[in-house]
Parts: structure tokens; C-alpha cells; sequence
């Protein structure tokens, strides 16, 4: 899925009298992904800011570039390069905070920007930017789900740091997220594939296999996730 994944598909839709502005944005922005994908990082951003000099509201053009500088922030910071590395990542926040202001419900830029808050160890920032969003959209299953996802994550660096009371409530959130998502959309793959997902890291294997196999039907796409079931059907 999209899960981990930092490349966003741009859809447009192009009226007669912008059909030159709309597609020189989308050929600017598959350069830049082109560039990210292979770690290119400042000829990304040069694509990313040619695209927003021509569409200068576009919400996914804002998260390509917040993701760029993200991941650009990633490698100074695995080099040594602090200083370098906070640039970036400030640099991430402001233009993850922008595309949120052109898009408030833009589901990676949340993403995104949950993730940078954790990894600058501000967990309380990432949760109230998910909880604000979630408490807007209630009926929206996106925000449940990658409110769920970070319920996950935190509980797992409280499980390092032996505080299991604190993980165990952060999981049982989580699971009550994406149940409250299936209550309404049954076949939502995303939250099917999250739950099992935690069924498996709690040794529920034929629970999560039940919930893999739905997410699967409910989206063929996803041959990771066939790779998955695979995997743990041959018990390895």
C-alpha cells in the first residue's frame, strides 16, 4: 500500500483553458519523483519548486517536497551532518504544514508529518496533529487508521524502554481504531491489513492470516502482502 512508502500517484484533472499549466505541473512533478526515487535529492527539490511556481496551491506538490527534504534530512543525519539534517527537516515541516494548509484532509501529509514529529522525539505533537484530524473527520476512516498506525509505533518504543503498561493501553487504542473502521467499512484494506498486522506481532497467526487474506481480496495489489500470507502460512 502507500504504507512506508513515499511516492504519491498526482491525478489531475485538466479543464481546456488550463490544460498547458496542469500538465507542465504533472511533468515537473514526475521528474521530481523520478529524481527522489533515486535519492537525487536536489534535483527533486529543483522539479518540486518548478511545479509550484506553476501551480503554486497544489497540496501534493507541497508533500512531494516536504517528503524530499525528509528523506534529504534522513541522510545528513546518518552522516553526521546535524546541523545539515535539522535545515532539512525544518525545511520537511513547513512544506508537510503547507500542504496540509491546501489540503487539511491530504492523508501522507499527516503521515509525513506524524512520522518527522516522532523521529525529532515530539510524540506529543505527532498525537494532537492525528487526534485534531481524527476529531474533525470522526466519520472518516483515514484518520482512525493512521491514528491506529501511530498508536502502533509508540507502543513499540515503549516496549523498549520496558514501560509494557503504557504499550499495552497504546495497542488496545489502536485496535479499537480499526475495529471502529470495519463497523462501517467492512472491507476497508487498509485497516484490515493494519489489524492484522497487530494480531501477528501479538502471536495471533491465524487471526492475522483471516485479516491479511480480506485485505488481499479487497485489494489484489498488494503482492507484498500475498508474499506475507505466504510466508506465514509455510511457517517460516
Amino acid at each position: 500500500m502507500r504504507q512506508q512508502c513515499f511516492l504519491f500517484v498526482l491525478v489531475f484533472f485538466l479543464f481546456w483553458f488550463s490544460g498547458v499549466v496542469g500538465c507542465t505541473s504533472y511533468n515537473k512533478n514526475s521528474e521530481g519523483l523520478r529524481y527522489l526515487g533515486q535519492s537525487r535529492y536536489n534535483e527533486a527539490k529543483t522539479a518540486f519548486e518548478a511545479a509550484l511556481k506553476v501551480e503554486p496551491n497544489n497540496a501534493d506538490t507541497y508533500y512531494n517536497l516536504a517528503t524530499t527534504y525528509h528523506q534529504s534530512g534522513k541522510i545528513s543525519l546518518q552522516s553526521g551532518q546535524s546541523a545539515d539534517a535539522q535545515l532539512q527537516y525544518d525545511q520537511a515541516l513547513r512544506h508537510y504544514q503547507l500542504a496540509l494548509t491546501y489540503n487539511p484532509n491530504h492523508t501522507e501529509a499527516h503521515r509525513g508529518l506524524a512520522v518527522l514529529y516522532m523521529e525529532t522525539q515530539n510524540a506529543d505533537a505527532a498525537f494532537k496533529l492525528l487526534i485534531d484530524w481524527y476529531n474533525t473527520n470522526v466519520t472518516s476512516a483515514e484518520p482512525k487508521i493512521e491514528l491506529a498506525r501511530l498508536y502502533q509505533e509508540y507502543a513499540q518504543i515503549c516496549q523498549l524502554q520496558n514501560r509494557t503498561d503504557i504499550a499495552k493501553e497504546c495497542l488496545d487504542s489502536a485496535s479499537k481504531m480499526l475495529q471502529s473502521v470495519l463497523v462501517t467499512e467492512p472491507a476497508n484494506y487498509r485497516a484490515l491489513r493494519a489489524l492484522g498486522y497487530l494480531k501477528e506481532q501479538n502471536g495471533d497467526w491465524q487471526g492475522a492470516i483471516a485479516d491479511y487474506q480480506r485485505s488481499f481480496q479487497s485489494n489484489p495489489q498488494q503482492k507484498d502482502l500475498e508474499n506475507r500470507i505466504s510466508t506465514i502460512l509455510q511457517g517460516k
